[in-house]
């Protein structure tokens, strides 16, 4: 750090004017509301651009976007999103202030903040709302603090349009977005959340010391050292000693005579139906490569072991590890026997990470190999073509379905929330610290769990449509199954939902009462981004595919959320001496290597 002059360096000498990202908000029952507060600081003599490339969770629905400077706030305004950079564009170079924030993948973003004038502080805010499944009573709630290096395939081909590490490729035709350069980043990282899911709890973290208080309503969370390094996921683990989690949880919105709009959970019990099939065909997926180098492996192959030993007599089993290419533990599944076994654990033993991040391939093999079984997937997660591997997945598997472990200190869920969505899997994440057995027994838990398949809704009594997602999920015994939806009649009926486990028809009838009155606009923004998504998931092609995206666009715009086809830009009009001349120069914000 250089002492003559004021301000962050790398080191280089590149001056850096991000200063810190401090983080508010309240994690309640059924959703979290969080705002993430970016300082900036142009300590240098001349205006200039900041660029910064930042994470958020991939079930993340941006709401609000502002910026503040010399004393004013500024609310930003959603536009398409070539229109939102064209207003940003021409305000800085007509010399005002301006920002814009645009989405490059459900967990990707970059704030440009044009025109920082010397020795100013600005404040930019992004919030975001995130819907919170509490299962037995406990919650895991992550923060991602930095877009951590990731694999990109294919031939550099096509134009930068930003000034990420990468070259876009005919595989990742956007890495020049989503790789910000790993630099000197000596920002830090505050924390201020209060926890009040309406219990006494317990929070915990395996990724940071915390600092605890009681607080009205609930408890406030904070870091017990200002300013960390935002070098690692922040990891909350809320557990409250009351289990007595409702089975049925009905929020609702509507103002005036507008539709309403509800959010539905359901837990649903099904343990006195048949139980899940007598034998399992399963294909472990162990990330080997070089991002899984440190703490990472050893961990994925701990969970490993773990999951073996998890497995039934008569169950099927295969290993595939991966780097730039795969390899099968054994040609085809094997019935797992004590034997077996003790030759699976030595073939993990010698795993070592080193290469890259070649998933599509070992996936594709995976869901082939058992058309009807579970695929369980071990990965940070860290790969560039996550669209490429979703759609191939999807388009190459029978029933096959995927259950995923997120391993180490930097997890990308985009990806493996996906899938677990799109199957009917689920993800668990590990972080240096946690304790393992417990997710490997839950996995396997909901894995073999009685389920329900097909399922059906229907509304009696009551009138409800553009439900979310559009293709209602499995029922599984014990995990949270949610429903979004509109009305526009208040009134009492009940959702009859229907399907078959096995041979098995199953029905279940569930009373809700649609009221006339009701103030939580955080479900209508909720169900809006569960209808995106589930558009989103359709992957459509040609005609169809540009009317699905002006559905989306709409939708996006009613209700303020940003897509990737949506910005937010704020534009600070500027008088006098505060008013820039000339292009300000680009100084794009480095990031932490990853912790471990």
């Amino acid at each position: 750090m250089k002492n003559d002059k004021a301000g962050l360096y790398t080191q280089s000498g590149e001056q850096v004017p991000l200063q810190g990202v401090d983080v508010t908000g309240e994690l309640l029952g059924g959703h979290a509301r969080v705002r993430v507060r970016q300082r900036y600081r142009n300590t240098e003599s001349k205006p200039v651009e900041a660029v910064y490339v930042f994470p958020l969770p991939s079930d993340a629905t941006l709401t609000a976007f502002s910026m503040e400077c010399a004393g004013r706030r500024v609310q930003g305004v959603l536009k398409e999103r070539e229109e939102a950079f064209r207003t940003y564009d021409n305000a800085v170079t007509a010399g005002h202030g301006a920002a814009l924030l645009d989405q490059e993948r459900p967990n990707v973003f970059t704030a440009q903040v044009g025109n920082l004038l010397p020795g100013e502080e600005t404040l930019v805010e992004v919030e975001f709302l995130q819907a919170i499944q509490v299962e037995e009573g406990c919650v895991r709630w992550a923060l991602p603090t930095l877009v951590a290096p990731r694999y990109i395939p294919g031939t550099p081909t096509g134009d930068r349009t930003a000034h990420g590490s990468a070259e876009p490729t005919h595989r990742v035709p956007d890495a020049d977005r989503i790789t910000p350069p790993v630099g000197d980043a000596r920002y830090g990282l505050t924390l201020d959340l209060l926890v009040s899911l309406g219990r006494e709890v317990v929070v915990e973290s395996p990724s940071h010391t915390l600092d605890l208080s009681r607080a009205e309503g609930g408890t406030r969370v904070k870091l017990s050292q200002p300013h960390v390094a935002l070098d690692r996921d922040l990891v909350l683990s809320i557990r409250s000693p009351d289990t007595s989690t409702p089975l049925t949880t009905l929020v609702t919105h509507r103002k005036g005579e507008e539709p309403g709009t509800f959010a539905l959970t359901v837990v649903p019990d099904l343990l006195d139906m048949a139980s899940g099939p007598k034998r399992q065909e399963v294909v472990f997926v162990v990330d080997t490569s070089g991002s899984m180098g440190g703490e990472s492996l050893p961990q994925a192959q701990s969970a490993l072991r773990l999951c073996l030993r998890h497995l039934r007599e008569g169950d099927r089993f295969n290993i595939i590890a991966f780097d730039n290419t795969f390899r099968f533990f054994s040609p085809e599944p094997v019935t797992f026997t004590q034997r077996t076994l003790e030759q699976a654990d030595q073939w993990v033993t010698a795993l070592h990470a080193s290469g890259g991040t070649e998933l599509l391939q070992p996936m594709l093999a995976a869901v082939q190999s058992v058309p009807d079984g579970v695929v369980v997937l071990l990965t940070d997660g860290q790969v560039g073509n996550e669209s490429e591997i979703l759609n191939a997945v999807m388009g190459a598997r029978g029933a096959a379905r995927i259950y995923s472990f997120g391993i180490g200190t930097n997890v990308s869920d985009m990806l493996l929330k996906s899938m677990a969505r799109q199957t009917g899997g689920a993800v668990e994440f590990i972080h240096p610290g946690e304790r393992i057995d417990d997710k490997v027994v839950a996995q396997f838990s909901r894995a073999l769990a009685p389920r329900v398949t097909g399922v059906e809704v229907r509304f009696e009594g009551v009138e409800a449509s553009e439900l979310a997602p559009a293709e209602p999920p499995q029922l599984v015994d014990g995990t949270p199954w949610s429903l979004f939806g509109r009305y526009t009649t208040p009134g009492s009926g009940k959702l009859v939902l229907k399907g078959k486990s096995g041979a098995e028809t199953f029905s279940l009838s569930i009373p809700v009462s649609f009221p006339a009155r009701s103030d939580r606009p955080a479900v209508e923004k909720l169900w809006a981004a569960e209808r995106i998504r589930s558009w989103q998931d359709a992957a459509l092609v040609g005609r169809r595919a540009q009317a699905l995206k002006e559905r989306i666009v709409q939708l996006a715009l009613a209700h303020g959320i940003v897509t990737p086809y949506t910005s937010f830009v704020v534009v600070e009009e500027r008088t006098g001496e505060r008013r820039a001349s000339g292009q300000p120069e680009t100084r794009v914000v480095p990031v932490n290597a990853p912790a471990g």
